[in-house]
């Protein structure tokens, strides 16, 4: 399942990205493709999970290892280059997705659960860019604009300390639902520093920035899928 879902990002990614390469050409234009790979760090917070928790449940989100591409399509020239930014990313985790609550009996007291979670997250962008020179190797660039996100959540594994007539007697919560996914709009905005290394290529690093919010209504509901991104980039022109 995995694997199908890197291949559908990967076919969409490259589709978006090569779209715009005829426009350019017609307009004899430089276009570039920026590879990136890093870390994506999402906000914590809390969310509501009938079958887990009483309470509100705890989300603690660690760093999502990520990666994707970035078009940079020039539409005008000078000291700043201006143009067209397509691209798109994935981030995955397969465990430290850290959901907790608290499950209170009718004598007082509480039960505290935690479940270990995935969670994978694609997403495609449409934005401008413009690039400007601040030496004769090193140019810094910012881009923004909005995007579409598509995000699946899976529970891993579950583990209570004791158990309450309402759950199962080996040790385990009984979830209606394991996994849910949702698509929505959002935006992102990137910026960073490339220092040339030869005539049409560039090592560099930034940070990116998406912002949406994912209902995973069969599990931990609404979530606010925000947060940084940081990257080290490779940049060749095409």
């Amino acid at each position: 399942m995995n694997f199908l879902r890197l291949a559908v990002g990967a076919a969409l990614l490259s589709g978006i990205l090569t779209a715009p390469v005829c426009a350019a050409q017609d307009h004899e234009e430089e276009a570039s493709i920026q590879v990136f790979l890093g870390v994506l760090e999402l906000d914590d917070q809390t969310g509501q999970w009938d079958d887990l928790s009483d309470d509100p449940v705890d989300i603690n989100f660690s760093s999502l290892p990520s990666g994707g591409m970035e078009g940079e399509y020039v539409f005008a020239k000078g000291w700043l280059h201006v143009g067209l930014n397509p691209g798109g990313s994935i981030a995955w985790k397969n465990d430290d997705t850290n959901i907790s609550g608290n499950l209170h009996s009718a004598n007082g007291s509480t039960l505290r659960i935690d479940v270990d979670n995935s969670l994978f997250l694609a997403e495609l962008h449409l934005g401008g860019y413009a690039r400007g020179r601040l030496t004769d190797r090193i140019t810094a660039y910012f881009a923004g604009g909005p995007m579409v996100m598509y995000g699946s959540h899976d529970v891993k594994n579950d583990n209570i300390e004791e158990v309450q007539p309402q759950h199962t007697g080996n040790g385990t919560v009984v979830l209606t639902e394991s996994d849910s996914s949702d698509t929505n709009i959002g935006y992102y905005a990137r910026a960073g520093l490339d220092f040339q290394i030869n005539e049409s290529q560039h090592l560099g690093f930034g940070i990116r920035y998406m912002s949406t919010e994912l209902d995973f209504d069969k599990t931990v509901g609404k979530v606010d899928i925000k947060g940084p991104q940081y990257v080290l980039t490779f940049t060749t022109r095409m």
